[in-house]
């Protein structure tokens, strides 16, 4: 697939949208940035979202790392290694006509997910399997934070947005791993990955000059509401339209 100019425009906004609210809330921007890609082209999916969104990890990671909350990292990491193979095993299954369908699917359960309101704390057994989920969910659609909002809804912003930028890039690491054994990785995907980069870039230095002038709730509320008419959007093109 040859990417338009006009698609990676589109492309660029829709992942600068997602990182600036990434960057402001440290969660949320796979909602906003993998159904409008799907859209786009479903070869942008899951790899170089997964791949790209490092960019944007390890920015947030460093701009306030004297918050990062180490103590569960590595029993997240650990449940992401086993989510991520089952969920590079399962996207081996599926058609190409399928993927918007999935990553529609996906999209929904992750609102859900967030919606809930869940206190789930962020203990050992949790965080092992909080991993597994986004192992699964980050390898078959490009789209893990739901579960990892859960875990650490109740903690401050500049702890939410350091430990997860932390998370979000060794568990990208590990989901980039499965993807490429199972063979959903290669030049072409890092070649895309390397076409959103700019977009997160944008993002995120444009979410340090506009923080302070959102609500954090209301903020939320859009994000799960854009998410979803999206979502649904795609599932509707999949199952009528293709």
């Amino acid at each position: 697939m040859t990417v338009s100019v006009i698609d990676f425009l589109l492309a660029t906004i829709a992942v600068a949208a997602g990182a600036i609210i990434q960057g402001i809330s440290g969660v949320g921007g796979g909602f906003i940035t993998v159904p409008f890609l799907a859209m786009i082209s479903v070869n942008l999916l899951p790899g170089p979202v997964v791949v790209g969104s490092m960019s944007i990890a390890g920015l947030m990671a460093w701009r306030e790392r004297e918050h990062i909350d180490a103590k569960n990292i590595g029993w997240i990491s650990l449940g992401t290694i086993a989510g991520a193979a089952l969920g590079a095993w399962f996207l081996s299954g599926i058609a190409k006509e399928q993927l918007g369908l999935l990553f529609g699917g996906m999209i929904l359960a992750g609102v859900l997910i967030t919606s809930l309101g869940l206190h789930i704390p962020p203990n050992k057994l949790n965080s092992t399997l909080s991993g597994l989920g986004v192992g699964a969910m980050g390898a078959t659609a490009g789209i893990g934070a739901p579960i990892l909002a859960v875990l650490y809804q109740h903690e401050s912003g500049p702890r939410i947005r350091s430990t997860l930028g932390v998370i979000y890039l060794v568990c990208s690491t590990l989901i980039a791993s499965a993807l490429a054994v199972f063979g959903h990785l290669g030049a072409a995907e890092l070649g895309y990955a390397l076409l959103l980069v700019p977009g997160y870039i944008i993002g995120y230095v444009l979410s340090q000059h506009v923080t302070r002038h959102f609500d954090h709730s209301a903020t939320r509320y859009i994000v799960l509401g854009v998410s979803t008419a999206a979502a649904l959007s795609l599932v509707y093109r999949s199952l009528f339209l293709e």
